[in-house]
């Protein structure tokens, strides 16, 4: 793989990469269509309800957490979110317009002292959002359990999970694919003298957990890290960590990647070009380039930039395309996302900023490059201090909207209102996990369409601090339907789906779980009778909520699939795989 020369000389990976020919392979792009219009978002907190005031950073660590989860299963978001003066936990339910009831001073959660990261999982798999808020030195994490009508109840001591220390970023994942989700939590270590260590909590499947990173070599030792995250970049069906550290720019810290074989982890940092200096405040994840792999955009606080780190499969490590797609960002970054905000199928960039402009960079095919920030013209610019930003679609309009964090300043709430996000077609997934992992975390589903394969994978705890919703979003540009899909599914088994309708949020369900409509754990003469109500015949399109029945994956209930449940109930299964309402 061929460099080119780097600001620092001894720094592991340089800057300005143009890449080997099998790189340029990859990187052969489809041409999209032109833009029709700028990007454009009004800040509507207030008028929608959500009146929430951020301290300053000191208050939280740099970065006050949020979260945009579906707290009660209605099928929206709702938002929990910290960094007030006065430590309350905001919690705002959502009616189903993305306008905002006020919750707060009855969910039970009490104040917070130095409240730090927000992410939200089901963590005893019983179908609702549990909600994880970090510290950062003063008073201790806390672990929400959700008993429903937003009441939540602390279990942090029960947990085992209790700690004081200056916590970041937490991600949360199923490392060794036993259906309990576990919990990756970021320290900067060493911050006030504090030893402790990143800590990687097994989940015991009995409401407890278990520090394994020692054990495991995930635990980065002294490094002051601020950010991990889950995700699969080798494609071998189970989640690999990537950790962002601190102060990496002094040269005594790095990034550290650990490939996950089985739920054991080998550090790759150096074989995959990641062991980057560099002081890593947000990890974005996405495949920016329609190659089935996941890239990287990692924001920096020096002067040396940001980082687009695209994955190359032939090479197995990733490559710094940063200076060609025009991404530098400018000093002191924070949190960063990918999202199609126009729903033209290429992911956009969304970076905050400390001491200056957020940007918003217009994804673009890779012949068109470098991208166009467009983040003034897109009333996004955000000239105070911002450290956490989030995506959902809050409103139910099938485009993603933002929440932005800013210091010493009202929570903003960006609705899009982009001429293109409305004009191009968009399609939506909520996924079932097989069993104990009912969320379906860790599976990854690809949507072909228009000639692009685009590809999302399921994960709790993302970019930085932030939760964005779990519905995953696709635009598909003037397609009006995906031709084909891929759902490869977090207990290793998948399924294909062919001509998905646009502008519907379907129900992803694993093939162990198809026919069963009452969850009972069997498929029975009450499921081919309700699958009869439901039959829309051969090429009759099926509508939400009738997903259990396509047991094809063509997306109508017709005698193929009546075949299908058949068989199924001949074979009886013997296990109750549970339910689930909503996956948002």
């Amino acid at each position: 793989m061929c460099f080119m020369g780097g600001k620092k000389a001894d720094r592991v990976l340089s800057r300005g990469v143009v890449g080997s020919p099998a790189v340029c392979l990859i990187f052969v792009s489809l041409v999209g269509a032109a833009f029709a219009g700028p990007l454009g978002f009004t800040d509507e907190a207030a008028s929608r309800g959500v009146l929430y005031p951020i301290g300053s950073e000191s208050l939280h660590g740099w970065g006050a957490g949020f979260a945009l989860s579906d707290l009660d299963n209605d099928g929206d978001v709702d938002i929990v979110v910290v960094g007030a003066f006065n430590g309350l936990v905001g919690v705002y339910e959502n009616d189903g317009t993305g306008h905002f009831t006020n919750r707060s001073l009855s969910t039970g959660m009490g104040l917070l002292s130095r409240p730090s990261g927000v992410s939200t999982v089901d963590y005893d798999n019983d179908g609702d959002l549990d909600v994880y808020i970090g510290a950062y030195q003063v008073g201790t994490n806390k672990l929400y359990r959700n008993d429903g009508g937003f009441a939540f109840t602390d279990v942090t001591a029960a947990a085992g999970i209790e700690m004081t220390c200056p916590g970041m970023a937490a991600a949360w994942g199923d490392y060794n694919q036993d259906g309990h989700i576990d919990l990756y939590y970021a320290v900067r270590t060493l911050t006030g003298d504090d030893p402790t260590p990143n800590q990687l909590f097994r989940n015991n499947g009995d409401g407890t957990f278990t520090d394994v990173a020692t054990a495991l070599n995930v635990d980065c030792e002294d490094f002051p890290s601020l950010v991990p995250a889950f995700f699969d970049y080798d494609r071998d069906g189970d989640d690999d960590i990537y950790v962002g550290t601190d102060r990496g720019s002094q040269l005594a810290w790095t990034n550290r990647m650990y490939r996950n074989d089985g739920g054991v982890f080998t550090e790759t940092s150096v074989p995959t070009n990641t062991l980057l200096h560099m002081d890593c405040m947000a990890i974005a994840v996405g495949d920016v380039n329609f190659d089935g792999y996941f890239d990287m955009y990692l924001t920096n606080t020096n002067d040396d930039g940001n980082f687009l780190m695209m994955y190359d499969p032939n090479t197995g490590a990733f490559v710094d395309q940063t200076a060609a797609a025009g991404v530098p960002g400018i000093r002191v970054e924070w949190g960063a996302l990918f999202a199609d905000f126009d729903n033209d199928t290429h992911l956009d960039i969304y970076a905050c900023n400390a001491n200056g402009n957020n940007q918003l960079y217009r994804g673009a095919d890779m012949l068109s490059w470098p991208m166009v920030d467009e983040a003034s013209s897109a009333g996004v610019l955000v000239p105070t201090a911002s450290y956490c930003v989030a995506v959902a679609d809050i409103d139910g309009d099938f485009d993603l909207d933002m929440l932005v964090s800013r210091e010493n300043g009202a929570l903003q709430m960006f609705m899009n209102n982009s001429a293109d996000a409305a004009s191009n077609h968009a399609i939506r997934f909520n996924v079932v996990g097989k069993g104990t992992n009912v969320y379906g975390l860790g599976t990854i589903v690809s949507v072909t369409a228009g000639g692009k394969t685009q590809m999302r994978e399921s994960r709790a705890g993302v970019n930085y601090k932030v939760a964005d919703e779990r519905v995953m979003h696709f635009g598909l540009g003037s397609a009006t339907e995906a031709d084909s899909m891929l759902v490869e599914f977090n207990d290793g088994t998948s399924r294909s789906y062919t001509n998905a309708p646009a502008g519907e949020t379907w129900t992803l369900f694993p093939m162990s779980m198809m026919g069963d409509s009452n969850a009972d754990g069997q498929v029975n003469g009450l499921d081919i009778g309700a699958a009869v109500q439901n039959y829309t015949g051969q090429g009759g399109q099926i509508v939400p909520g009738q997903e259990i029945f396509d047991l094809d994956g063509d997306f109508d209930i017709d005698a193929a699939d009546l075949r299908l449940l058949l068989r199924l109930s001949a074979q009886r299964p013997g296990l109750n795989y549970g339910s689930r309402k909503s996956a948002n």
